[in-house]
């Protein structure tokens, strides 16, 4: 199934849930550390040379989320992060060929990130479940003259979480998730040569990115 129709789905199912007279809606913060890993290759322009890249790393996340419960216990909600983020960063100095000599780096953010999701009970706990879209921008320094523009990508989830009562009234939630960010193409929007030829522009190709991540929530509910 297209994710992007999922999520709206999901959208429309979290908004027509307030026909649910009396349920319970939280609304809160969360915060996340990431253990990600990551790959990808760039291919330089008019040599065809492709330099592969891989890092891994930690970092951390904070995000605000609406959530409702609906039928049978099943809570869906929305996910926001309402700022870009650095996850990665880097830089190379090796002198591959006449192009890549020289000092590139590269940092990696995260932009718009929005996830739908659904808690499913399970256990003493719930099953977590859930897809998004988010921008991912580079800022780069390249010697190859190159500069690349920032590419829209998907993301699913999964995972397992426990919920509890605050003394306040609101709630609070842990969770460990895995989460994928589907691979992408960042095509570079400056040749670098003085050709301009498009047919030799650079190209990084971004793989799947498998992030582990564990979060704690505090919310407030009405």
């Amino acid at each position: 199934m297209n994710i992007k129709k999922s999520i709206y789905a999901i959208i429309a199912v979290f908004l027509m849930s307030g026909a649910n007279v009396g349920a319970q809606t939280n609304v809160g913060i969360t915060l996340s550390g990431i253990g990600y890993e990551a790959s990808g290759s760039e291919t330089v322009k008019s040599s065809g040379t492709i330099n592969d890249y891989s890092e891994n790393g930690l970092a951390a996340l904070a995000s605000i989320f609406i959530e409702k419960e609906v039928d049978n216990g099943v809570v869906v909600g929305l996910d926001i992060v309402p700022y870009g983020q650095t996850i990665a960063d880097g830089g190379m100095e090796q002198n591959d060929d006449a192009e890549t000599s020289g000092t590139n780096t590269v940092d990696v953010k995260f932009n718009r990130m929005l996830t739908v999701y659904a808690e499913i009970p399970a256990g003493d706990g719930y099953m977590k479940v859930g897809g998004g879209l988010l921008t991912i921008e580079t800022d780069e320094e390249m010697n190859t003259g190159s500069t690349y523009g920032d590419e829209d990508t998907q993301t699913i989830l999964i995972g397992f979480g426990k919920r509890g009562e605050l003394d306040n009234g609101g709630t609070w939630k842990a969770e460990a998730i895995y989460q994928r960010i589907l691979g992408t193409t960042f095509d570079a929007s400056k040749g670098g040569n003085a050709v301009g030829d498009a047919s030799v522009f650079n190209k990084i190709t971004l793989d799947d990115v498998d992030t582990v991540q564990f979060r704690f929530s505090v919310a407030k509910s009405f």
